[in-house]
């Protein structure tokens, strides 16, 4: 009891804690987190930095084109005018010009000299003490009429300036970020822990012993509601109720053994030690010991046939038949067994109607449908009432119904019957281990099929319905059966 708790204790601390389910999801939710900010700052920043170049870049061309306009109006000297009324009339110092003869000498402007060639250009100004400090121009060159050269520039300090704040900014959000990420990965990573920590402590009780306790859960408790938790709980609860339901027919089986087993194995000694008693006593004859081996063979036999019939459900319940399962013609097993059993009922008395539905099919195993059933008739023949009648019906459902008139059984009972060794007839007093019913139940499970138990529709007796699910198989084809009948 105690030793499982301290190889626990003994796990958890040998697990490091980078190890750990919290460390990893809070890892995962930093990365993404940053991942994210990340991106979303350098879309940012693409997106406002390229915008401001791209407004400078139009005022430049949108000041080049009516300069060029105004050198074809009025010539270079018009030019000259226009440069010195835009100097003059900047506040901010971020504009540039240059107006250059044919021979590259400057008529107008503050830039010094320029690049001859036409288009785009950055440019830097010369004569800083700091090369790093020298103003960054975004420069157009066009030539004018007359072999006269126009250079139209401005500073890109307010775009860079944008630029360094908006690094700022991204920094002061990526901190934030980090923090929001570290935050919210911790309390998600405590909230995967916390869960993961109340699942192990439950199944530690459970191994403790204390069977009937279940995971919990935080989410509804149908199938729908809930986390991925509440299912992982809820597939887990659904093991442990299966492994409890098995480990209570386990019990209840060995205790039903002990106590329905007892009685042939007792009758069984006293035959034998009777037998001795008698051939120390009386001297028996070879008959008298022929009659008393063959008494106790047969009580072997009933021994060794409650065994098999043990086996065989318990085969049943272990799923491993579902590998033989085919496609059968069901209504031409029902004929069958009906055909085989009617001289059972005729030796009774009683009239076997049969309502069989042509050409049903499904998929299951045919030997232990066909064993189900011979139970089903074989009680109904047995504890109907002689003279009476007895019903085997097929619906095109593949629903299946055996109704006989006998006493029935009550309807407290009716689940109980279902059970190993349980029987009505708490003396014994008829033969039989009550192991029946039982299989029904066992290849009903097996097939997915509802096994129900009722009053015949006469009122008295017993009604079993039994319905199993349809299915087809590919290339198989329906059987036509005769019409349903009476079978005497």
């Amino acid at each position: 009891m105690s030793s499982a708790p301290a190889t626990r204790r003994e796990t958890r601390r040998g697990t490091r804690w980078w190890r750990s389910i919290a460390f990893r999801v809070t890892l995962l939710h930093l990365l993404l987190t940053l991942l994210g900010t990340g991106a979303l700052s350098a879309v940012a920043w693409w997106a406002t930095t390229g915008f401001a170049l791209r407004q400078l870049a139009e005022e430049v061309e949108r000041d080049a084109g009516v300069l060029v306009q105004a050198a074809r109006l009025g010539g270079p000297r018009s030019v000259a005018i226009s440069l010195e009324a835009r100097l003059a009339a900047d506040r901010s110092g971020n504009q540039y010009f240059l107006l250059a003869a044919p021979d590259g000498g400057r008529i107008a402007g503050n830039l010094a000299q320029a690049p001859r060639a036409a288009g785009w250009e950055n440019l830097r100004l010369q004569g800083a003490e700091d090369e790093s400090e020298a103003a960054e121009l975004l420069a157009f060159g066009t030539a004018l009429p007359g072999g006269y050269f126009l250079v139209v520039a401005r500073d890109v300090a307010p775009v860079r300036r944008l630029e360094a704040l908006l690094l700022g900014a991204a920094g002061w959000v990526g901190g934030g970020a980090l923090l929001l990420g570290l935050a919210g990965g911790l309390l998600m990573g405590r909230g995967v822990t916390r869960r993961a920590a109340a699942m192990d402590a439950a199944l530690a009780r459970v191994e403790a012993g204390e069977i009937g306790h279940r995971v919990p859960l935080r989410g509804a408790r149908d199938q729908a509601g809930g986390d991925e938790f509440d299912s992982l709980a809820r597939r887990v609860n659904a093991a442990l109720d299966r492994v409890q339901s098995l480990m209570q027919t386990l019990r209840q089986v060995t205790d039903d053994i002990a106590h329905d087993l007892r009685t042939p194995l007792t009758r069984l000694r006293q035959r034998l030690e009777g037998a001795l008693r008698a051939e120390d006593d009386q001297g028996w004859d070879g008959q008298s010991w022929r009659a008393a081996t063959t008494a106790a063979i047969q009580d072997c036999e009933h021994l060794l046939e409650v065994f098999a019939a043990l086996l065989r459900i318990a085969q049943v319940e272990s799923g491993a038949r579902r590998s033989g399962f085919a496609a059968l013609d069901l209504s031409a097993l029902l004929a069958t067994v009906a055909e085989v059993y009617a001289p059972a009922a005729e030796a009774r008395g009683q009239r076997l109607e049969t309502a069989i539905a042509p050409g049903v099919r499904i998929f299951g195993d045919r030997e232990l449908l066909t064993q189900a059933l011979a139970n089903l008739l074989d009680n109904a023949i047995t504890h109907g009432r002689e003279g009476g009648r007895v019903a085997l019906a097929l619906s095109a459902a593949a629903v299946i119904t055996v109704e006989d008139d006998g006493a029935g059984i009550p309807a407290e009972a009716r689940s109980a019957v279902l059970r190993r060794f349980h029987r009505l007839d708490a003396a014994r007093s008829r033969p039989g281990a009550g192991l029946g019913l039982a299989l029904v139940a066992a290849v009903a499970e097996l097939h997915g099929a509802r096994l129900e138990l009722g009053d015949a529709s006469g009122g008295t007796g017993l009604r079993v319905t039994l319905a199993l699910p349809v299915g087809h198989a590919a290339g198989a084809s329906a059987t036509p059966l005769p019409p349903a009948r009476d079978l005497p």
